[in-house]
């Protein structure tokens, strides 16, 4: 049904917008709040295809991470040393500034220290192998003495190595709150919220742009941001953009669970965490990567089976459990980690390719839209 807007609404609503932020995820709401901040009387608008994100803002694993060894060790056999450690950096940094910013306790932030375990011995000496050089590193930039460290994970009972990698900084929190503590500095800011606009054509004009959503209603913009990650590649299918899907299952409460913590396994293609007394485990995207370079949101049968049989053979392999529910996100990566913050031209930035690490990256890439403008 084509949309037809009425006098009141195309004199009030449908007035041209100074800013719009295209994707209400966690980075597009920071941004927003951010604008009103640096521009207090402009028109700003936030627009989502959905009343909440639909990517993987709301739906990822409730990680606080920045890297684990073994990733690290790997994104340099591809990547540039500098660029490397500097984007451990800014999740490090963004995750501290998360907590400075909206309080730990309106996300259930807790800074449990993060995990790497391993069921090859040869695996694990080579991680251990290069933390003197991944600690070096790391503290000339952030003053940070051995970040990484080993650590005994026997009393957990898991079929690992008992020797892991430990990150005393990483933790947990609850993705859902945090976009709730979001929402309501949105709705209380000014910032005009839009959702429910599904945009499928970007209208490039000489002094912005017009976005045409599904139901044939039209915005203007004199600035836009497309921040909705891995969907952006639709609208820009010459960005160097994947998605990915990350499917997530959790377990129904276990009595005396044995461990607490986030962990990572298999170069972080793996991730586990207690929720409370429930175990949560996502990934297993190696194992099946072409099928999981979709926009499909549904999970899949061989991936819920995948993991649930990693969760018997690795994690709670001598104790009973129940799936209570599962879901997946889809997260944007590419031939590079490092995120796309740039201006394409003097009407559009674009603020995408989190690599699954948006939570972190999210108050860093945020400022760095903002000195752009």
């Amino acid at each position: 049904m084509k949309y037809q807007s009425s006098y009141w609404e195309s004199s009030v609503l449908f007035k041209p917008f100074d800013f719009i932020i295209l994707g209400a995820g966690l980075t597009g709401k920071q941004i927003a709040l951010k604008l009103v901040k640096k521009h207090p009387k402009a028109r700003i608008a936030i627009i989502d295809r959905l009343p909440f994100s639909y990517g993987a803002s709301t739906r990822n694993a409730g990680f606080s991470c920045f890297g684990s060894v073994s990733e690290i060790i790997m994104d340099l056999k591809n990547t540039d040393e500098k660029l490397v450690f500097e984007l451990v950096k800014q999740r490090f940094l963004g995750i501290q500034k998360l907590v400075d910013e909206f309080g730990a306790e309106n996300f259930d932030f807790i800074q449990t220290g993060g995990f790497e375990v391993f069921t090859s011995e040869v695996e694990l000496n080579l991680a251990i192998e290069k933390l003197p050089f991944i600690n070096h590193q790391l503290k000339q930039l952030l003053n940070i003495d051995a970040m990484y460290q080993t650590k005994s994970i026997a009393d957990f009972n898991f079929n690992y190595m008992c020797s892991a990698l430990f990150n005393p900084y990483e933790g947990m929190l609850n993705p859902g709150k945090l976009n709730h503590t979001l929402s309501k500095r949105i709705h209380i800011s000014g910032v005009e919220p839009l959702y429910g606009l599904n945009i499928e054509q970007l209208v490039k004009m000489n002094d912005g742009y017009m976005l045409r959503a599904a139901n044939g209603m039209a915005i203007k913009t004199q600035q836009l941001i497309v921040a909705n990650n891995a969907f952006s590649s639709l609208l820009f299918p010459e960005l160097d953009i994947v998605p990915a899907r990350g499917q997530i299952i959790l377990t129904k409460p276990i009595f005396n669970l044995p461990f607490q913590g986030i962990f990572h396994a298999n170069k972080g293609y793996i991730y586990f965490r207690n929720v409370g007394d429930r175990v949560l485990i996502g990934g297993g995207r190696d194992q099946f990567f072409q099928n999981e370079q979709t926009y499909e949101i549904e999970s899949t049968d061989e991936v819920i089976s995948y993991l649930t049989n990693y969760l018997k053979q690795h994690i709670l392999r001598d104790i009973d459990f129940e799936i209570e529910t599962n879901w997946s996100g889809i997260m944007a990566m590419g031939n590079e980690k490092t995120p796309i913050v740039k201006r394409l031209n003097e009407h559009l930035i674009v603020c995408v390719r989190m690599g699954g690490m948006g939570v972190a990256l999210g108050p860093i890439v945020s400022d760095e839209v903002i000195k752009m403008l």
